[in-house]
């Protein structure tokens, strides 16, 4: 990994932009919600912020044949810019005073579609300045880096968050981060960015859009999708209704402290799934984390009330195990397709999750404004990844996957895993 960091200066810089830009990203996702339950108190509205937050993404589908042909770093940084106004009105406007939630749900939807090309073009460039055989360890050191400068982040806004009059400062601190972003993408190059000048037709695009799908639809990536967007239903539904848990049980800060220790988490597991993902066959390490995850939930939502620094604990093991269970699904998704189709192959995923992410914000909302505890639906959320495991190791294409390593393939070939 530090071999890597020390003889690639594109991925380097790659590496510094996706760090600032996930900062940036990270603290709107975070406070936007948190800004929405504090300032309004009512579940539909925070499940309502959570749906336009995924709603676009169900277009990604159409966003991968403009960022497999398209200049990637063109694209990151346009987009990025747009993040970065947008974030800005949330650090210079009292919306909560004049504008009310409208105003607030109008940033959200601008900013997620902003994101739906940022994301896909970012891992689209990633396999074009990184040779294969040190894609997870670009992954891992990607997340690592991420991890720790947002842990720093996290604790210096646990400190800020003590009422809402904070929240301007905080999204002034992510509409910094994005700037960053932007200047360091000034120093980015697309090595396929003549290619991308060609016009593309609307037959051709949608001839692109078809390959990727049929190769989704042929090969074990299918299975690896249902999982995935099982998954994200499940992860939605609870992550809508946890800034109500967070401050049953701890306050605002405590939400902070919730998130730190998910920083923690996500550092252990950019740290561990490198080596266990070269040495465990990916099916059964698949299966594995989706059980242990989903018993780690059970346990952390029964003793967080009981015993919060132990529950603090627990949290870090389960996202340890969610961070490990995302880099597997990512690197399968970048190692799977041909390089020129990953792009395409990401989005057709993000729609389809994004589909099901929708669902379950509105969901989540609506359980939350029915269910008179809430700590049960974390509960349900935790059996659903044990029954999910399950049915992932009932597969026997999955059930055979080799190591991530063992995935060998040439240059310009797909490694085709048949259903």
């Amino acid at each position: 990994m530090f071999t890597l960091f020390k003889e690639n200066r594109m991925f380097r810089v790659l590496l510094a932009y996706q760090v600032f830009s996930g900062l940036g990203g990270a603290i709107f996702g975070i406070f936007m919600l948190l800004s929405v339950h504090l300032i309004y108190e009512n579940p539909i509205y925070t499940g309502i912020a959570g749906f336009l937050m995924t709603a676009p993404h169900i277009f990604s589908f159409m966003v991968g044949p403009v960022v497999d042909k398209g200049n990637k770093v063109l694209i990151m940084r346009l987009t990025t810019f747009l993040e970065f106004a947008v974030v800005g009105l949330l650090a210079f406007v009292p919306f909560q005073e004049y504008f009310g939630v409208w105003f607030m749900f109008s940033v959200i939807a601008i900013y997620s579609i902003a994101a739906l090309f940022e994301g896909p073009a970012g891992l689209a460039l990633l396999p074009q300045i990184v040779h294969e055989d040190k894609n997870m360890d670009a992954i891992s050191a990607i997340n690592i880096a991420a991890l720790v400068g947002g842990l720093g982040v996290a604790i210096l806004l646990f400190s800020l968050i003590g009422d809402i009059g904070n929240l301007s400062l905080i999204f002034g601190i992510s509409s910094g981060f994005l700037a960053v972003a932007i200047f360091i993408s000034l120093f980015l190059k697309d090595p396929n960015a003549r290619q991308a000048k060609e016009k593309r037709s609307l037959k051709i695009y949608l001839n692109d859009l078809k390959e990727a799908g049929n190769f989704v639809r042929k090969t074990v990536l299918l299975y690896i999708t249902v999982f995935v967007v099982a998954k994200a239903f499940a992860i939605e539904v609870a992550s809508i209704n946890m800034p109500e848990f967070a401050y049953n049980h701890a306050g605002a800060q405590g939400y902070i402290l919730l998130a730190i220790m998910g920083v923690v988490g996500g550092i252990f597991a950019s740290s561990l799934v490198s080596a266990v993902g070269k040495k465990v066959r990916v099916g059964w390490l698949i299966f594995t984390l989706f059980v242990l995850a989903g018993a780690v939930r059970v346990v952390f939502v029964l003793l967080l009330p009981a015993h919060f620094i132990g529950g603090l604990g627990v949290l870090i093991v389960y996202t340890a195990l969610g961070g490990m269970l995302n880099m597997v699904h990512l690197s399968l998704r970048q190692r799977i397709p041909k390089k020129d189709m990953v792009g395409r192959v990401q989005t057709i995923s993000t729609t389809v999750a994004a589909i099901f992410v929708a669902i379950g914000s509105l969901v989540g909302g609506f359980l939350g404004s029915i269910i008179p505890v809430v700590d049960h639906i974390f509960i349900y959320q935790g059996i659903a990844y044990a029954v999910i495991g399950f049915v992932v190791i009932l597969v026997p294409s999955v059930r055979k996957l080799p190591t991530i390593n063992e995935m060998k393939k040439d240059e310009d070939e797909e490694l085709e895993v048949r259903s």
